[in-house]
């Protein structure tokens, strides 16, 4: 009886505390509100961008940031008539920099996915990034039950990571990197024989030279990607959205698109499962 009423109460009491931080982080994102119109009073916005993962955001050879990723939000900062600060952002801190109001939105070709869209409120898809295996040229692996067989890297904190654990035998070595780079760096140094993330991965292994050792396996899954507001932007939400649907209209998105990544944009959805889109719901 006393197990049962101190685990009764230590529930209620994990619930309150639940319900506090939710209240709280309701609070403060609607408090770090901003919208298009401050951003033009300001003059300038902080945009997270990723400053390491070639071709969708990283810096050139005379230092200045470049990429896909880049392009747009240069796009975003002419509409609005404003100068861009850009913040580096990883896998790991660019929710907690969103949320805690460090930058104003992001965009940073992130993968879509229910348990962040409870967190973050996305943009509608902008880009697409199938999860794909790469691998040394010889390591046979045609499918997902093959992957127990060699040890397998991804980057912790992305949206391979759980995926990753999802469809790998149980038995799966995995080994976890901070980054991309360090992902992608980690295959063509040998220490992993196979490594889960981007199509894009390629093009770096093909800037490097490695692309007679190193190659596609097979596609893992879709991989829609969606810049970000904090929940309660409604104003940057509604902008943004109308930015991607003017300029998936008019093809800039697609030519951007093909000088960076190399191949068509697919055509992209406006809703998906669990994810809202609105800001309304």
């Amino acid at each position: 009886m006393f197990n049962t009423a101190l685990t009764l109460s230590r529930s209620k009491v994990l619930g309150g505390f639940a319900a506090m931080l939710l209240a709280a982080t309701s609070f403060a994102s609607t408090a770090l509100a901003v919208t298009p119109e401050e951003l033009k009073a300001k003059g300038s916005a902080t945009i997270g961008v990723q400053m390491d993962q070639f071709p969708w955001g990283f810096i050139d050879q005379n230092g200045q940031n470049d990429g896909y990723d880049i392009e747009v939000a240069k796009l975003i900062a002419k509409e609005l008539g404003i100068q861009l600060k850009f913040e580096r952002i990883t896998g790991q801190n660019r929710i907690p920099l969103l949320v805690n109001g460090n930058v104003d939105f992001l965009v940073p070709s992130m993968t879509i996915t229910e348990e962040r869209a409870k967190v973050i409120q996305y943009v509608i898809p902008y880009a697409s990034n199938d999860i794909t295996v790469w691998g040394k040229t010889d390591a046979d692996i045609k499918a997902n039950e093959d992957l127990s067989k060699y040890v397998i890297g991804v980057n912790r904190g992305s949206a391979f990571e759980p995926l990753l654990v999802k469809v790998a035998p149980k038995d799966t070595q995995i080994k976890r990197f901070d980054d991309d780079a360090t992902t992608v760096q980690a295959l063509l140094s040998g220490q992993v024989d196979a490594i889960v993330g981007s199509v894009t991965y390629g093009l770096v292994i093909k800037q490097t030279g490695n692309d007679a050792s190193f190659g596609r396996k097979y596609k893992v899954a879709d991989n829609f990607q969606g810049m970000a507001v904090r929940k309660g932007d409604q104003e940057m939400l509604d902008f943004l959205n109308d930015f991607v649907a003017r300029h998936t209209a008019d093809g800039t998105l697609d030519a951007l698109y093909k000088k960076w990544i190399g191949v068509d944009r697919a055509k992209l959805p406006t809703t998906l499962p669990g994810v809202d889109f609105t800001g309304k719901q």
